[in-house]
């Protein structure tokens, strides 16, 4: 048994008692070794508790409920507080399927994974927008989740809504360019919907990723189709798509009419209208009727014809038919054994007959959407050339397709519309002005209060 003494000290000119054991040092209690953690997470770090450095996430942040990370990269501003456990972005289950990310992590470890493959992805297809200091961000995520929870649901609204929605998000996770264009569809949508009767321009990041995401898709459609993945063809349709609807709302409603075509000429003169065409020529390219492509159950839908056709069609007899005898008799359709080649507005007077009888629904208006894309060359040029009575003919397919009601749609009707009916009010009021028949039903359907007041989605 060893013995202990008090052992006078001198400090301060003060006698203190100091305990000595007998056996000198070997009664004092050594501190045990501790190994600390050089490799935690960031929260554990802040909380100054020891990581078990478990991945994706540690087991302390799944007992605290907080965001797991074990990023270096973050500036201190976002280190600083604990992140809290919050909703996922996206349903896990789209992203799961191609990258290996396990169920149970944090969202944002999860959002932080799914940047990290955004990020290579775009250095290997767009290196310079990288060098120039781009990489996809966590705000970009959030309007992803926009798109996916918003934006999309007023593009399309049909049975096949989920494959829709899948496989964007899906798609647009593997190729930039379709994230920068979800991200174009997403910006346009929340501006528009803030301000339907008004305009507030384009923001620089709305126009940047437009102008990025369109460069990249012509990139792709330029390149040999042998070297297209399967993934970027899938891609390259669910873009075009997306270009047709950004097309279709690129419209100023707060100008003048005569600020519009057909009063004034541009370059980008019936772009919509060239998109809608290329849509059917890009779908070919793709190949989404293939046996590989993940959008095959959705190509079904653009079939007009068939046992699969969503929609029974008029026969071109019944179309002609539908249209009022007093536009008939303008363009010269009511005469016996009329067909494409004996008149330039027939093919055209075709798809107007068609759409003009169809119920407002979902399936309807893709047909509406799918049929303009039949109009024949000749009719288009027609067009340009600002030919009063395929201008008339326009105007009555703009006044149907309004009537559908989506954001992206009824600007175009609106304010195209009614500039067409201007104008041929203004410079052939002759021709069409004194018959309020030919320029009624425009008149009524192009107006967009009336468009706004029926309903804008």
């Amino acid at each position: 048994m060893s013995s202990t003494a008090l052992a006078p000290v001198k400090s301060g000119g003060i006698v203190k008692a100091k305990r000595v054991s007998a056996a000198g040092d070997a009664g004092f209690r050594k501190r045990k070794a501790h190994t600390k953690s050089r490799r935690g997470c960031i929260n554990c770090k802040l909380r100054h508790i020891k990581c078990d450095e478990s991945k994706p996430t540690c087991n302390n942040c799944t007992t605290f409920r907080v965001s797991c990370t074990y990023d270096r990269t973050l500036k201190s501003s976002e280190a600083l507080a604990l992140q809290p456990w919050s909703e996922q972005v996206f349903p896990l289950a789209l992203v799961k399927e191609n990258y290996p990310i396990n169920v149970s992590l944090a969202s944002l470890s999860l959002n932080r994974q799914v940047l990290t493959m955004l990020n290579d992805h775009l250095r290997q297809s767009d290196p310079r927008a990288v060098k120039n200091g781009f990489l996809f961000k966590d705000q970009h995520l959030k309007y992803l989740n926009q798109f996916h929870e918003r934006t999309i649901l007023s593009l399309k609204m049909n049975q096949k809504l989920d494959l829709y929605r899948r496989e964007s998000v899906r798609l647009a996770i593997q190729e930039p360019f379709l994230f920068h264009l979800v991200l174009t569809v997403t910006l346009m949508h929340e501006r528009i919907a803030a301000s339907p009767l008004a305009t507030t321009p384009p923001s620089v990041q709305e126009l940047y990723h437009y102008t990025t995401g369109s460069s990249q898709l012509n990139a792709l459609l330029c390149s040999p189709p042998s070297t297209l993945t399967r993934a970027q063809k899938d891609a390259m349709f669910v873009g075009t798509i997306l270009l047709s609807c950004t097309s279709f709302a690129q419209l100023d409603p707060s100008l003048p009419l005569t600020s519009h075509w057909p009063f004034v000429s541009s370059p980008h003169d019936l772009d919509w209208l060239k998109i809608c065409t290329g849509k059917r020529e890009v779908q070919k390219l793709a190949d989404t009727h293939a046996a590989d492509s993940s959008l095959r159950d959705i190509s079904t839908e653009f079939l007009l014809a068939g046992p699969s056709a969503r929609v029974e069609l008029l026969s071109e007899q019944e179309a002609i038919s539908q249209l009022p005898g007093p536009l008939r008799s303008l363009l010269r359709l009511d005469h016996e054994g009329v067909s494409a080649k004996t008149n330039a507005y027939y093919e055209a007077g075709v798809v107007v007959g068609r759409v003009l009888p169809l119920e407002i629904s979902e399936d309807n208006l893709l047909a509406c959407l799918v049929l303009v894309s039949f109009l024949p060359v000749r009719f288009r040029e027609m067009l340009e050339e600002k030919d009063p009575k395929a201008l008339l003919l326009f105007a009555w397919y703009h006044a149907k397709l309004g009537q559908f009601g989506r954001w992206w749609i009824w600007r175009r009707a609106a304010v195209e519309g009614r500039a067409i009916v201007a104008y041929l009010e203004r410079y052939y009021g002759g021709l069409v002005g004194g018959d309020g028949e030919l320029l009624g039903y425009p008149r009524r359907w192009c107006g967009m209060e009336v468009m706004v007041n029926e309903g804008m989605t």
